[in-house]
This record gives structure tokens, C-alpha cells and sequence, in this order.
């Protein structure tokens, strides 16, 4: 994520079926490319007020490994996504 010395704001207009493209300096300042994920939150506390955040990009692959890398534990998982297809 950039690193900003001062607060950035920027205009949006919500469009139909609640589209909104975001501002240029707000895509940088997140560091978001194409196809990221955006997380918005909007606590009742403070009408009026929503704040972004991208989801980061590292939990992609994060788990791979963690129940073990065994041919009996990789081949349960093979029948799991076969089963999916069924």
C-alpha cells in the first residue's frame, strides 16, 4: 500500500444498480489493480460514513500445506473435488 503523508479525498458519484467507479487517487493510494477485492465497512455509530479497504492479496495459496502434504491426505483431497463434480 502507498505510503501517503497527508489524507486523501476524492469524489464518486454512485450511479445506477449502486455502481461507483473510484477516484484515480484513491485506487493508488490503496495500491488496488483490476480484479482486487475491495472491503467496505459502514458502522451504524457513524451515519454517513464508510470506509474501504482492499483485501490483501497474499491470502490467495496462504493455506496450501496446512493440513499436511501426505499422498493419503492429497488423495482425500482429490476424491473431495471429484465428489464436486458429481
Amino acid at each position: 500500500m502507498a505510503v501517503l503523508d497527508r489524507p486523501i479525498e476524492a469524489e464518486a458519484r454512485l450511479r445506477q444498480k449502486n455502481q461507483l467507479t473510484l477516484p484515480e487517487p484513491i485506487v493508488r493510494a490503496l495500491d488496488a489493480a483490476p480484479d482486487d477485492i475491495l472491503v467496505f465497512e459502514a458502522d451504524p455509530a457513524e451515519p454517513g460514513v464508510a470506509r474501504v479497504r482492499l483485501l490483501p492479496r497474499e491470502f490467495a495459496g496462504s493455506l496450501t500445506g496446512v493440513f499436511g502434504t501426505s499422498e493419503e491426505t492429497l488423495e482425500y483431497v482429490r476424491g473431495e473435488r471429484t465428489a464436486w463434480g458429481e
